[in-house]
């Protein structure tokens, strides 16, 4: 328990006899042996009855999530989550509280876990409370296999959202135009899913799943079923009709039924890829263009949502083209007035 080896003597002079003795050795070397094989710790004064070696029970829960991703219970970024927490975790495991037994998984462990994400690592608010959900879930697994009785992560606060706001730096619209010009010439297909993420706030995992059957043309509108979509419900939203006479003029509408409509180079085929790629395609347009490494491509995203908040949109209307949970969710992105309002100024009321 103290990460480090220790001597232990057990005395046989008690036993009569040599040969006695030599049986009765060979009798507690084995015995000794299948205890430390389950885990067992000669110095652990705790009453345990069975002792699970904590890399062993993460194991068994990669083995478990793999399962859910190849059996279609977990899509490939929540696999992918799930597998960058087990790793920072053992990180924080081997550099900064070595533990061995799934015991020793308990408050202050999660506690610990915690201030190392927010405070030793520097991450934000949000990213501290996503390690919360994690552990949640892992001692969640830890009590349905019976190594735990009860979830350490309980009375453990998340922090307050109405305490922090995601920070959001918009793209200016001149520069927007400028992107706008600049893939129009040097790449059209990249232009089409910056158009999908400007005005239908579709999500690049998102777009890398949609189809051409999933368009409706004489509508103008795009249908992102639930088994595609972050939040699993089927949704539709709308297409401005230069967005989708864009696609039109690219042929991506001419492929057939059941082409993915962003493919190898970006366009329309058989293969989905990777969300990487509208990354690597950001990356290639940033430099040419000499943009600031905080404007993302997801930035296209709350850009467009902050311009359509900027034109007076009604905010219903914007919260489902955005397909927001709440109308709290689409304000995050309304930019609020910190000038005095001169119709106020001048008011001159009854009272």
């Amino acid at each position: 328990e103290q990460g480090k080896m220790r001597r232990k003597r057990i005395k046989l002079n008690r036993i009569k006899g040599l040969t006695n003795r030599r049986t009765y050795a060979r009798k507690v070397i084995k015995r000794i042996t299948n205890q430390l094989n389950n885990g067992w710790n000669p110095w652990i004064a705790q009453d345990i009855s069975e002792l699970i070696v904590l890399e062993d029970a993460i194991g068994r829960y990669e083995s478990h999530i793999e399962k859910m991703l190849v059996s279609g219970y977990f899509r490939k970024e929540t696999y992918a989550g799930y597998k960058s927490n087990i790793k920072i975790m053992r990180e924080f495991i081997k550099k900064k509280r070595p533990t061995y037994y799934v015991y020793q998984f308990d408050r202050k462990f999660c506690v610990d876990f915690l201030d190392y994400i927010f405070i030793e690592r520097n991450n934000g608010a949000q990213t501290r409370n996503n390690y919360l959900n994690f552990l949640r879930v892992f001692s969640g697994f830890l009590v349905d296999k019976g190594y735990l009785n009860s979830k350490p992560t309980e009375g453990i606060a998340p922090i307050s959202k109405r305490l922090y706001q995601k920070e959001r730096e918009c793209i200016p619209l001149d520069v927007i135009g400028n992107i706008a010009d600049y893939c129009r010439t040097s790449d059209p297909y990249f232009l089409f899913a910056c158009y999908l993420l400007y005005y239908c706030f579709i999500r690049p995992v998102e777009m890398t799943r949609l189809k051409v059957r999933h368009f409706n043309i004489r509508e103008c509108t795009v249908t992102i079923p639930g088994s595609l979509s972050k939040n699993k419900m089927t949704q539709t939203v709308t297409i401005p009709k230069k967005v989708m006479q864009y696609g039109i003029d690219l042929g991506v509408f001419s492929a057939p039924m059941d082409d993915f409509i962003f493919s190898a180079k970006l366009k329309p085929g058989k293969d989905e890829i990777d969300p990487k790629q509208f990354r690597d395609h950001w990356e290639k347009v940033r430099k040419a263009l000499r943009l600031k490494k905080e404007w993302k491509f997801y930035s296209l995203k709350d850009t467009g949502i902050t311009e359509m908040c900027d034109k007076k949109m009604a905010s219903i209307a914007v919260r489902d083209q955005a397909r927001h949970s709440s109308l709290a969710i689409t304000d995050i992105y309304t930019r609020h007035k910190t000038s005095a309002n001169k119709d106020i100024v001048d008011l001159d009321g009854a009272l």
